[in-house]
């Protein structure tokens, strides 16, 4: 993403543009004069406070990828098996994991209280956050009481909000993190948790400038709790059912229809389902209590479409729950913490120098001496990064060691590299179109990787908009790849570091070869031997989003080859992700691609361990994609349902 001065400037304008103070900034998390030698570019901080930092300007890690030096990577390795072990309900691993984490990274805890962490340094202050907030949600999970959790995610919260309590939220600035345990501490406070302070978070919610997933993991969850403290005072949030809310008001009622309602929006926009079950349930019994008037005769169809919508995504929810035995209900917090994209430092610099069949000594020539490459490489040491950055120019990366596909200091390009993917997924040419050659003006051209990923998007709207034949994408495809990576060094065989942009460069590549090809089998053999270890480790959500796109394809083409069981396999660890990790965008897909499997070996009379229901299959990936407001593949589907009624 962005490397000193980048970097410092890229925080700069994200605090002018959120009005944001430094001493707001960094209150409760670091010292003014560390934010300043940040912003200086004289000094880089940990990353674990980068982030945090980042969180507080109201930015996430989702897109990015991040080169850590080895005892960063462990330490990353590490949190990842342990929100692992959690989301998938592994809670004594989870619990063994947390507490080898604890005694490397945290030290004793025992003697920690809320009056003794003032003067802790800012990268334990997070280790030690961390620490208490995972034990909180496995606590929880395996039954503690209301003290016992209201004693934890207090403790986890003060490390970095001691005044919590005590100052309003409009003269805060926090992170996803912090406003979490803030709904959890309040949710379990003695007492009994308020309304008016949920009332409190949700306003300095919508009045954060939040990027469109950092609002997805947040809003709906605060809108959730308010809901249950205002319609029942006395029910825990992981209890059920839900009783009737008779008691409540009808102007309360108005309000929480309408907030349950932006945040159920705030879901489909950005293809998540936090607390998606429990506010279809809320929204249920608040359309069952609204005043007789507040929809008028005009709208009349509204109420009942709304009606409808709700029992509708719920059926698709119970069913995909009692389907693939995952949880209803969104029981755990991890996804706020995972940090996709992670990887070794000096790891991608020795698979990056074999890949190019570079020596040692061609590649250090100039920049540092032939030990230190040696040392490095064989993770015994982490040099300057002025080395580093040098040697990934030379490997053909972006120097940055924490970057998105596209460097750049402009906030704006994140927002509107997201909206043309969403746009071409839809098919909505013109529109993505117009928006790149807007980014094309804010993002530097000079930068290899940068010049890499607009000529890909290019190339892709002009052949989406029948501007570019077959061979012609082809040929320029394969130009804008070796701007980074010659083609042969991918197809080799060897151990593979491919950059976002490449490794997309070459699946768009795949589209315009016979897929019957040597060529074509020979790319996908390859992208399955980058993929298939993260599956083998169990730690695919840290790639999730890239592995749900390129093992999506490569299950879809062994369906066409009728390898009908690998497809399945891989289908099956993209629909479990998707469910696991509350992501909605490759639902539809992975269901599609099972049923047509299991029609093809129908067809072909090859038996089947289980029996699906066409209509019931394709009606549930209708609703997906109507909920994802994907016209393109809504529109489809209903082709599918409406030929099988024929």
């Amino acid at each position: 993403m962005y490397e000193g001065k980048q970097f410092s400037d890229y925080i700069i304008r994200l605090r002018k543009k959120n009005c944001v103070s430094l001493q707001s900034l960094c209150e409760g998390l670091c010292t003014f004069q560390e934010l300043s030698y940040l912003e200086n570019g004289t000094r880089r901080l940990d990353r674990t406070l980068e982030d945090m930092l980042l969180e507080r300007l109201g930015i996430g890690a989702e897109d990015d990828e991040y080169y850590l030096n080895p005892a960063e990577y462990q330490r990353w390795l590490c949190r990842l098996r342990i929100l692992h072990s959690i989301s998938f309900e592994q809670f004594q691993k989870a619990i063994s994991l947390l507490e080898e984490y604890r005694s490397l990274y945290c030290g004793e805890t025992e003697g920690i209280s809320i009056d003794n962490i003032g003067n802790i340094p800012a990268t334990d202050k997070l280790e030690l956050q961390f620490y208490f907030s995972m034990l909180a949600q496995i606590r929880r999970c395996m039954g503690a009481s209301r003290s016992e959790l209201y004693v934890l995610f207090k403790k986890a919260l003060a490390f970095t909000m001691p005044m919590f309590d005590h100052k309003p939220l409009t003269e805060m600035t926090l992170s996803l993190k912090e406003l979490n345990l803030l709904l959890e501490t309040e949710m379990y406070r003695k007492g009994g948790c308020r309304p008016e302070r949920y009332h409190e978070i949700t306003a300095y919610l919508e009045s954060r400038s939040l990027d469109k997933r950092g609002r997805a993991k947040i809003y709906p969850k605060a809108v959730y709790y308010l809901c249950l403290s205002t319609l029942y005072p006395e029910q825990k949030p992981e209890s059920d059912p839900l009783p009737e809310a008779d008691h409540i008001s009808s102007r309360n009622v108005i309000i929480l229809f309408k907030q349950c309602n932006k945040a159920l929006a705030i879901l489909r926009d950005s293809g998540r389902m936090y607390f998606l079950w429990e506010l279809l349930s809320i929204r249920e019994t608040l359309l069952n209590h609204l005043p007789e008037n507040f929809f008028s005769n005009k709208e009349s169809q509204a109420a009942n479409a709304l009606h409808t919508e709700t029992k509708e995504w719920k059926w698709v929810l119970k069913t995909l729950s009692m389907d693939f035995h995952v949880p209803l209900k969104t029981f755990d917090y991890c996804y706020l913490y995972v940090i996709k994209g992670a990887f070794c430092i000096n790891d991608v610099i020795r698979v990056r120098r074999k890949m190019l069949g570079l020596s040692q000594k061609d590649l250090c020539h100039g920049i540092c001496s032939l030990r230190t490459l040696q040392r490095l490489e064989a993770c015994t040491t982490s040099p300057q990064k002025a080395i580093i950055s040098d040697l990934f120019d030379r490997l053909g990366l972006p120097k940055a060691l924490t970057r998105t596909e596209l460097v750049f200091d402009n906030p704006e390009v994140r927002t509107l590299m997201e909206s043309i993917r969403e746009s071409v997924n839809d098919h909505q040419w013109a529109k993505a179109d117009n928006m790149q050659k807007k980014l094309k003006k804010l993002v530097s051209l000079d930068i290899k990787s940068n010049l890499q990923v607009m000529e890909n998007v290019e190339l892709g709207i002009k052949w989406g908009q029948g501007e570019i034949s077959i061979i012609e994408y082809y040929q320029k495809m394969l130009k804008t790849l070796e701007l980074t990576l010659p083609y042969r060094a991918f197809l080799e065989e060897g151990q593979k570091y491919l950059t976002i942009s490449e490794q997309t460069c070459i699946q768009n590549l795949m589209l315009a070869m016979d897929k019957k090809s040597p060529e074509f089998l020979l790319c996908l053999h390859r992208l399955e031997e980058i993929y298939l270890p993260y599956a083998k480790a169990e730690i695919f959500e840290a790639v999730s989003g890239k592995y749900e796109y390129i093992m999506g394809y490569a299950a879809r083409t062994w369906t066409n080859m009728g390898q009908y069981d690998k497809s399945d396999e891989y289908g099956s660890s993209i629909t479990h992700g998707c469910l696991r990790f509350h992501r909605l965008i490759y639902l539809h897909d992975s269901l599609y691609d099972r049923l047509r499997n299991y029609s093809q070996r129908k067809t072909e009379g090859i038996p089947t361990d289980q029996e699906l229901d066409t209509k019931k299959e394709l009606t549930r990936c209708l609703l997906l994609s109507r909920f994802l407001k994907h016209k393109y593949s809504e529109d489809f589907f209903k082709k599918k349902l409406t030929s099988l009624s024929d």
